[in-house]
């Protein structure tokens, strides 16, 4: 089986070396070329094909992001893992719109890095676990924010249910309130937990509460 070809970027040559030094340990691959900047990747990828792009965001002349960019524009036959510090969301956010295959942090394994550059090559994606924690917790903010800015929903009782209300607020018993009405205690209890199901309120306290809230009791 041919091996997976790596061309790999990042501007920091001790950092570099050990990158390479790791790879080359794995029989599957085959580190066929290294950068130090975005300008010197699209180079390489205009004369050659290469499986992998390993690219860091902290790139002179031109960053990963714009490398990765351009990588993307001028359709590459080429997969790109980030393998960078940055775990702000405005990073990862930007780098999904782009379509990257993966987002490694510089503080994974050798393992980490190897698998993620197995599993996009078969096609899937891979994100270190503190990538997706910081996906999911901006997808969860964004999905609060979203709520907190819906109308409320309007909660509408009938006359009856408004009259059953302001009588528990004069603290009139469930046969106070059957007598005082003419209906049936049974009826009267269907109606308080009506009221309490539609106010979403769990006791009277909180029933009354919402009452003079929202103008039933004044």
């Amino acid at each position: 089986m041919a091996k997976i070809r790596l061309l790999i970027a990042d501007d920091h040559q001790l950092f570099l070396d050990g990158i390479i030094s790791l790879l080359k340990m794995e029989k599957d691959f085959d580190v066929s070329a290294t950068a130090s900047d975005g300008n010197q990747v699209l180079e390489l990828l205009d004369k050659n094909k290469y499986d992998v792009c390993i690219i860091d965001i902290n790139m002179p002349k031109l960053n990963g992001i714009e490398t990765a960019k351009r990588i993307k524009e001028r359709k590459y036959d080429t997969k790109i893992i980030i393998l960078t510090t940055h775990n702000e969301k405005e990073f990862i956010s930007e780098m999904l719109m782009i379509g990257v295959s993966g987002y490694v942090l510089k503080n994974a394994t050798k393992l980490q890095l190897t698998d993620a550059i197995k599993e996009i090559v078969k096609g899937g994606r891979y994100f270190s676990s503190e990538v997706h924690e910081s996906i999911l917790n901006n997808y969860l903010n964004k999905i609060e924010k979203e709520k907190s800015q819906l109308p409320e929903e309007s909660i509408t009782l009938t006359p009856r249910e408004t009259e059953i209300v302001q009588l528990l607020a004069k603290e009139y018993t469930n046969e106070n309130i059957a007598n005082t009405l003419f209906i049936s205690y049974r009826t009267v209890e269907t109606h308080r937990k009506n009221i309490m199901q539609k106010t979403k309120t769990k006791n009277l306290a909180g029933l009354i509460k919402f009452a003079y809230e929202n103008g039933i009791l004044k």
